[in-house]
């Protein structure tokens, strides 16, 4: 008899534990609204290019738990450069961009440690820099402002960041604007909600 009503009781026990656990990945139990901060490391493509910096800040949405929005505002500080119709490599100056971008991320877990996938669209703008070409020419790499896209994967670690992502901008002419950013950062907000957490996150 004991045996078997603790079976019963194990049963209703692994039953209501499954749907607490559903229950917890189905509702909404981060807070709606976070800003994200990322400094980091940026490296244009193209030959003559040298790698920069970057730094951005992006208010953010949690649709879900599993899905955020956003709005991402790019600085960086990078050279182009280009291989021109002879072959002579032509490096610019450090110049600055900036990107605005629509964004999202789904996240793979809800839990502590959050791997994410991501994507954004928008207006990158650079600016015109001086260059001087391998036969020591004095030129101008033009100003340039698209659309481009971004791709980018990484993990959330409690408000920890760090990620990867490549803007998609295409060529001016023979010169290259895509680059890659490497980055960490800081997420403000966005925590888990008290009644899930019984703290503030």
């Amino acid at each position: 008899m004991y045996k078997f009503l603790f079976f019963i009781f194990l049963v209703l026990l692994i039953s209501e534990t499954t749907k607490a656990q559903e229950r917890f990945e189905e509702i909404q139990h981060y807070k709606f609204f976070k800003v994200q901060t990322d400094i980091g490391y940026a490296r244009p493509a193209g030959n003559g290019s040298k790698a920069g910096v970057l730094l951005a800040v992006e208010p953010k949405i949690n649709l879900t738990d599993k899905l955020t929005v956003g709005l991402r505002m790019e600085a960086s500080a990078i050279a182009r450069g280009y291989v021109d119709v002879n072959g002579t490599e032509v490096s610019g100056e450090a110049g600055f961009g900036f990107a605005v971008l629509a964004t999202g991320d789904y996240y793979f877990t809800t839990r502590m440690v959050r791997p994410f996938i991501g994507a954004g669209g928008g207006i990158y703008n650079l600016i015109s820099v001086d260059a001087r070409s391998g036969n020591g020419g004095s030129i101008s790499i033009p100003a340039v402002t698209k659309l481009g896209a971004m791709l980018r994967a990484g993990v959330e670690i409690w408000h920890f960041r760090a990620g990867l992502h490549y803007n998609f901008v295409g060529k001016t002419g023979q010169i290259n604007n895509n680059y890659m950013g490497l980055t960490i950062g800081f997420v403000f907000g966005g925590g888990i909600k008290d009644e899930y957490s019984g703290r503030d996150n």
